[in-house]
């Protein structure tokens, strides 16, 4: 394995990494109803809006207390995002249980000929 593939490796394994950690509980409930959202004011949240970092903090309209609301946490810069989820499908997520249990299973997208995986 040369350098590059080396390093392309680890960039890859660390932004599943990161990705894993993502609110992924959050997808299809809105943005709160605040100016400084701009347009993304009562819109609905997507997959590329929780690991997008210019969202982070970001409320969601219909959290259940006012003392710990919901709240975005992404650290992808908007292309990274954008190339995760295109080299990526989000197959299950698990949110927190009353343990504190979570996870996150993502799937590469991959075009198969022949039993040969080509990106």
């Amino acid at each position: 394995m040369t350098n590059k593939e080396q390093i392309k490796k680890l960039r890859d394994n660390a932004e599943l990494a990161m990705a894993a950690y993502g609110y992924f509980h959050l997808v299809g409930k809105k943005f709160d109803n605040k100016d400084e959202y701009n347009d993304r004011k009562n819109t609905e949240i997507t997959l590329h809006d929780i690991l997008d970092m210019t969202y982070k903090d970001y409320v969601t309209s219909n959290h259940t207390t006012l003392i710990n609301p919901e709240k975005l946490k992404g650290d992808m810069t908007p292309t990274q995002a954008q190339r995760f989820f295109s080299r990526y499908d989000l197959l299950i997520h698990q949110p927190n249980t009353e343990s504190g249990f979570s996870a996150t299973l993502f799937g590469e997208k991959r075009k198969q000929k022949n039993t040969e995986s080509y990106l």
